[in-house]
């Protein structure tokens, strides 16, 4: 089990559904800001002005979904990235702690369970001071994965207040 959380290809393939979202409804956005504006012409009255006025915000509405929707898009795809560059640095760590004889538990670096040979002090030192070596490669490596996930669900969150405040906004008409 990887010390990171997390499938690199899973987020991968949101990004890519989010963005194809986010191409779908520009595409769609951009006749209804075009019609809007040919409906101006020799249309006069308050009918008009209303239906100028409802049909420019959904199609400004449109525009800033899309935006917002591409944004995370590409937050999403640079964290794939870097949730795949993280999983590589723990595999590759954790060949180096298996051949050192150590195991990694519960994101501590611990000796083997069982007996590891005949009592060294100076070997046994010798492991400690890898353990602690290798221990503190994993604490960096969980780190960042802990302060990129809290960033990108500060970013999903503030997308998300974005988008409901679009909403709210067409609603209110």
């Amino acid at each position: 089990m990887s010390a990171v959380p997390g499938d690199p290809a899973s987020v991968s393939a949101c990004a890519s559904t989010v963005r194809s979202v986010a191409a779908h409804v520009e595409a769609c956005g951009e006749p209804l800001a075009s019609a809007v504006r040919d409906v101006s012409d020799g249309w006069t009255g308050r009918v008009s002005a209303t239906t100028r006025r409802r049909g420019g915000s959904l199609a400004a509405a449109t525009a800033t979904t899309a935006a917002a929707l591409d944004h995370v898009a590409v937050v999403l795809q640079d964290h794939a990235t870097d949730l795949a560059d993280l999983h590589a640095r723990a595999r590759r760590l954790d060949e180096r702690v298996a051949a050192a004889g150590l195991d990694v538990r519960d994101g501590r670096v611990l000796p083997r369970l069982g007996v590891a040979g005949e009592a060294d002090a100076a070997a046994d030192r010798h492991r400690a001071d890898l353990a602690a070596s290798l221990q503190e490669e994993l604490d960096v490596i969980t780190a960042r994965h802990a302060r990129r996930r809290d960033w990108l669900v500060g970013v999903l969150r503030a997308s998300t207040g974005e988008l409901a405040a679009v909403s709210h906004a067409l609603r209110r008409g």
